[in-house]
């Protein structure tokens, strides 16, 4: 018997049964050189004995496909690392900011997960130029979300030159022992996996009984939806105020990757003279190069909508442990909001975004039951429904948004210096994702973005660059 899985990993695990909500995050970091394939199967084999989400597979023991909190941690009894680990070399020594690279991390965070092991890959890609080489690694959501692979660093990176090499732990022993455990708990009787069944579907049965507590879930739902601004009305008819901006409606399920690089220092002060948050500049100089981007084809955008990430608090307040992925991970709701384009300035659109920032987690203060709410009700719909709400909402977003504190401090892999690191966000029917992620006072920016709305990505990284100069922060 394995741990259940949470209304929330449940959910995202569902959904991603469509390859355009496919909730993979990924990383990737560029190395001074590439580590000994030694170094790097230990240090892997290591982090895999140390955190326990990297061991285990979902299950669907009922075969309800999610539904019903029928999901199910399980120990993989069949583990291989060799499955999980990749390397290669890039002929002729692309850079690292290439079109070469570029294509190689898109391809490795878009190849679907095999979804009967464990949702973990890395990869080490050696032959760049100057003898560099590239560390790339993607989870799946349900795993834990952006906050919860900064937490994994603390384990998987080392913060001095020349760490000595691990002793590499005994990883068969490891699961042998688990494996055991799991067998005899699931192995106590019929009984347990009879109460275990009358226990799934009591619970299912006590929320879908009757018409009266469809109408109460529904409620609990709809009232967090629209805490948060979540439209679920799919009938009402095309209003131009909540549709995409014009050169970015259209969506498929290819994706491209860029990235570019801020001082953090200089966002920071940036962010202070203008009285906003970080996220609060970072989200309006995005919102600036969509206004940019739309005038170089002679549109004047009228508004645009983005989604920014708000934590739910949860019961408890304790503090996560740095290896303990899942525990406390996943209690975000990514929230729209709406701003003008053509029609006001840079500073004045930062002021709008400041307030209804402040307006909708105060709206979410207090109701910890919003994310259970909205993440429950797809344990009731079938999960081609539930797609196909979420992909409605999601076209009416321009971009996704979201800001992951890095490490402040400079830091090793498998004895090799690490000199950056950029984040890959899931995009989910999104024109594109654009992920921060801070190390060592740069901001890295990883856009993740489809094709048929981004047509044009390098205009969309220099419009964010020239964003970035118009609120203040200077050119690295």
């Amino acid at each position: 018997m394995g741990k259940r899985l949470s209304s929330t990993e449940s959910l995202m695990w569902s959904l991603g049964q469509d390859p355009n909500l496919a909730s993979t995050m990924g990383l990737f970091g560029i190395l001074d050189a590439a580590p000994s394939m030694d170094r790097f199967e230990t240090t892997m084999a290591n982090l895999v004995a140390a955190v326990d989400r990297l061991r285990v597979k979902v299950n669907d023991p009922l075969g309800f496909g999610g539904t019903i909190g029928s999901l199910e941690w399980v120990v993989d009894d069949a583990f291989d690392l060799d499955h999980h680990l990749r390397w290669c070399s890039l002929p002729g020594s692309p850079s690292i900011d290439g079109p070469e690279l570029a294509r190689h991390v898109t391809t490795f965070v878009n190849d679907p997960f095999d979804r009967t092991r464990p949702l973990w890959q890395f990869m080490l890609v050696s032959g760049l130029a100057g003898g560099r080489a590239a560390l790339l690694g993607k989870v799946h959501h349900s795993i834990s979300d952006g906050h919860g692979m900064i937490r994994l660093g603390a384990h998987l990176l080392e913060f001095e030159p020349d760490a000595p090499a691990p002793e590499r732990v005994d990883l068969d022993a490891v699961f042998a022992a688990e494996v055991a455990e799991q067998e005899r708990r699931g192995g106590e009787g019929w009984r347990a996996g009879a109460e275990r069944v009358a226990e799934l579907l009591q619970g299912a049965f006590r929320d879908v009984p009757t018409p009266q507590r469809l109408w109460e879930l529904g409620g609990d739902a709809i009232t967090s939806a629209r805490a948060s601004d979540i439209k679920l009305d799919l009938g009402r008819g095309s209003d131009p105020a909540t549709e995409a901006a014009p050169l970015w409606s259209r969506r498929s399920r290819n994706r491209r990757f860029a990235g570019t690089v801020e001082s953090l220092s200089s966002i920071r002060e940036a962010a202070r003279a203008h009285e906003v948050s970080i996220n609060d500049l970072f989200v309006g100089a995005c919102a600036q190069a969509a206004v940019h981007y739309h005038a170089e084809y002679d549109i004047a955008l009228d508004h645009v909508r983005a989604t920014v990430v708000i934590n739910v608090p949860v019961g408890g307040g304790e503090q996560a442990d740095p290896l303990d992925l899942g525990e406390g991970d996943n209690n975000f709701l990514p929230v729209p909001i709406e701003m003008p384009g053509h029609s006001v300035t840079a500073t004045e659109r930062l002021a709008i975004i400041r307030s209804e920032v402040k307006a909708k987690r105060a709206m979410l203060e207090g109701r910890s039951g919003a994310l259970s709410a909205l993440s429950g009700l797809g344990a009731f719909v079938p999960p081609q429904v539930a797609a196909s709400i979420v992909l409605e909402q999601a076209g009416r977003v321009d971009f996704a948004t979201s800001n992951v504190a890095g490490l402040p401090i400079p830091a090793w892999f498998a004895g090799r210096e690490l000199e950056n690191m950029f984040p890959v966000g899931p995009v989910t029917g999104t024109a594109f994702n654009i992920t921060m992620l801070s190390y060592n006072d740069i901001c890295q920016f990883g856009i993740h973005m489809d094709p048929a709305a981004v047509t044009d990505r390098e205009l969309l990284v220099k419009s964010i660059g020239r964003s970035f100069r118009e609120l203040g922060v200077a050119r690295i």
